[in-house]
C-alpha cells in the first residue's frame, strides 16, 4: 500500500520541508526547472504536482503564473496546503485533488506541460507503474520532474557513520520518515528510457549537507551550504551522490 502521511504531516513539515535541508532541496529543484525547462518562466503552463504534500512546489509554480493541479492521498497534507495557498493568494491558481496519481486520467484532466513527482515514488507500492503513468499524462514537448530517494547514498552514509553492520534486528530504531526506496534512480531512468522521450538532466540534491550525523560546531553558514551544493550537484560523480536524484525527462 502507498504511504499516507495523514498522521505524519506536521512532523514531515517540521523535520523536512521547513528545515535547512528542505530549503536547499526547494532551491536546487527550482533552479533545475528554470534552466532546463524552456518556457517555464513565461507562465501559462498546466502542471500536475503529484503527491505534492503541503504544496511548497505548487506555490513556486503558481508564482510564475502557471495553473497547478495538486493531488495527494493525504487529506491532512491538502488541508495544510489549502491554508498556505490562501495565505499566499494562490487559491485561484492551484486546484487541490484528493486522489492517488494513478487515478488521474487524460480523459478527465487532459495532458500536462509538466508533471512533478517529487519524493513520492519511493513511498509507493509500485513506483515503476507510477513513473510510467506520469509519462502518459504529459503532452509532447512537456516534461516530467522526478525526485527519487537515493538508496546508494543512504548506504554510504550508514557506512561513514559506522552503522553499516547494524541490522534492523540489532536494535536499530525504525525511521518513519526514511523512504522504503524500492527502486534506485538508475532503475527509474531505465524505465524512462523505454518511453518516448529523453532524460535531459540528472542532478544530486543534497550531496554534502548533513552527510555526517554530528558536526559541531557547524563549519559553514546556511548560505555557504547552498553554494557548495550548487557548485557540484550537476557534475559526476557528485550528481550520483545526492540524498535524492533529480531527473528531468522530456517527452518526444
Amino acid at each position: 500500500m502507498d504511504k499516507n502521511f495523514d498522521s505524519l504531516a506536521l512532523r514531515l513539515e517540521n523535520k523536512i520541508y521547513g528545515t535547512e535541508k528542505g530549503e536547499i532541496r526547494l532551491q536546487l529543484l527550482s533552479e533545475d526547472i528554470l534552466e532546463f525547462c524552456p518556457g517555464f518562466s513565461s507562465g501559462g503552463w498546466k502542471i500536475l504536482d503529484a503527491g505534492g504534500g503541503t504544496g511548497k512546489f505548487s506555490r513556486f509554480c503558481a508564482s510564475y503564473g502557471h495553473s497547478v493541479i495538486h493531488c495527494d492521498i493525504s487529506q491532512e497534507m491538502l488541508r495544510m496546503a489549502e491554508i498556505e495557498n490562501k495565505k499566499n493568494h494562490f487559491s485561484s491558481n492551484i486546484e487541490l485533488v484528493h486522489k492517488d496519481l494513478t487515478q488521474l486520467t487524460v480523459e478527465e484532466y487532459g495532458l500536462f506541460d509538466l508533471v512533478l513527482l517529487h519524493g513520492v515514488a519511493e513511498w509507493m507500492e509500485n513506483p515503476a507503474d507510477a513513473v510510467r503513468h506520469c509519462a502518459t499524462l504529459i503532452k509532447k514537448g512537456g516534461y516530467a520532474s522526478l525526485l527519487i530517494y537515493n538508496t546508494n547514498k543512504y548506504l554510504l552514509k550508514r557506512g561513514v557513520n559506522g552503522r553499516l553492520l547494524v541490522t534492523d534486528n540489532e536494535g536499530k530504531k525504525k525511521r518513519k520518515l526514511t523512504p522504503t526506496g524500492k527502486m534506485t534512480p538508475l532503475e527509474i531512468i531505465d524505465i524512462l528510457k523505454k518511453s518516448e522521450g529523453d532524460v535531459v538532466l540528472k542532478s544530486g540534491i543534497r550531496i554534502f549537507n548533513n552527510f555526517l550525523k554530528i558536526i559541531e560546531p557547524r563549519p559553514i553558514s546556511n548560505e555557504e551550504w547552498l553554494e557548495q551544493e550548487r557548485r557540484y550537484y550537476r557534475t559526476e560523480p557528485f550528481a550520483s551522490l545526492g540524498e535524492h536524484s533529480h531527473i528531468l525527462w522530456e517527452k518526444k
